[in-house]
């Protein structure tokens, strides 16, 4: 046998012995479940004051659809969890050359937790659509992030 094939051989059954040290499952009993939930936006509100606000809802909603899907809720295919959006505040002014977009909102679950975000930022005034779709996206992730994590804290997981 060749030096190159014998450290191969050798190689082999080292990392072997190493991988059967590891333990298959880990050592405390995790809760584990199978699917994802149906996540429903139970109710949505924006400011009445808002321009745009047809518009601004149906970019939300497939916003907070995305969000709700990829959120990690800590329950299975045979759960439904509902949830209320509600943008509390939208606030876009011009200061000089900078468009300053401010962006508030709530999200509840139906146990009366909620969760809360508020952004701003400032950018091209010429992208004014552009700016508060974005920060409106962000606000939205960050409230379904954490109604999902207070989700899970009910359920008694991580």
């Amino acid at each position: 046998m060749s030096h190159g094939r014998r450290f191969a051989v050798l190689f082999s059954l080292a990392a072997a012995a190493q991988l059967a040290s590891f333990p298959l499952r880990a050592e405390t009993e995790e809760k584990t479940v199978d699917g994802r939930p149906v996540v429903h936006l139970d109710k949505l509100t924006l400011p009445a004051d808002v321009a745009d606000a047809r518009r601004l809802e149906q970019h939300l909603r497939v916003t907070l659809k995305k969000a709700a899907r990829h959120a990690n809720w800590g329950a299975g295919r045979d759960n439904r969890i509902e949830y209320r959006f509600e943008v509390t505040e939208l606030r876009v002014v011009r200061d000089g050359d900078i468009l300053r977009v401010h962006c508030a909102a709530t999200g509840r679950l139906p146990g009366g937790e909620r969760a809360k975000s508020e952004l701003s930022f400032g950018g091209d005034p010429n992208a004014r659509d552009k700016l508060v779709r974005d920060l409106l996206d962000m606000v939205a992730r960050g409230v379904v992030t954490r109604l999902a994590e207070l989700e899970r804290k009910r359920r008694g997981l991580r």
